[in-house]
């Protein structure tokens, strides 16, 4: 296995582990008031939302380093 499968291996794994945050997270955030134009705006994130909220930021830079770094090595 070279470097370059490696690194698309890697890239999918981090790829499904975003995307099931990311269903995760519209799951616990979006309330039935925020349908019909309730004030969901100004509120805190706290707990397991707020780590949610800070894995995306984590996952989605990874993903971009590793996506440039397979782009250089290819």
């Amino acid at each position: 296995m070279n470097l370059t499968t490696f690194m698309m291996v890697a890239m999918d794994i981090v790829a499904i582990v975003l995307i099931s945050v990311v269903v995760i997270q519209g799951q616990t955030g979006a309330g039935l008031g925020a349908v019909f134009g309730g004030s969901d705006i100004y509120r805190t994130r706290r707990g397991i939302e707020k780590t949610l909220w800070q894995l995306t930021f984590i996952l989605t830079a990874v993903f971009l380093l590793i996506a440039l770094v397979t782009v250089m090595i290819s």
